[in-house]
């Protein structure tokens, strides 16, 4: 069985489906080429909260996944200080991001 790598991504209300979708292939495509299962891609509305995070930190708890993937890490925050502050969330509970751009 392949190790389970979760998604995480900003939605915009702008956003087309055609994009989501385009994007959500993109962070598929990794997963399976570096020998994950993507398990599943929380989606993040962009109205100040972020309630999809917590829930993707409860499920990586809970599946023992150990990867989250970005398309980049501005999905994660627009801030590096609080991109930086997402990724320690994500670190303490023994998972490590990966962007696809890997720019911060």
């Amino acid at each position: 069985m392949k190790p389970l790598m979760f998604g995480y991504m900003r939605v915009p209300s702008d956003m087309s489906d055609e994009e989501v979708n385009r994007r959500q292939a993109d962070m598929t495509a990794y997963a399976e080429a570096e020998g994950f299962t993507l398990a599943t891609v929380f989606h993040e509305p962009l109205d100040g909260r972020i309630d999809a995070f917590g829930e993707m930190i409860e499920a990586i708890q809970h599946a023992e996944a150990r990867h989250v993937i970005v398309p980049s890490y501005r999905d994660l925050a627009l801030t590096r200080a609080l991109q930086n502050a997402m990724i320690l969330n994500i670190e303490h509970v023994s998972a490590q991001v990966v962007s696809l751009d890997g720019c911060v």
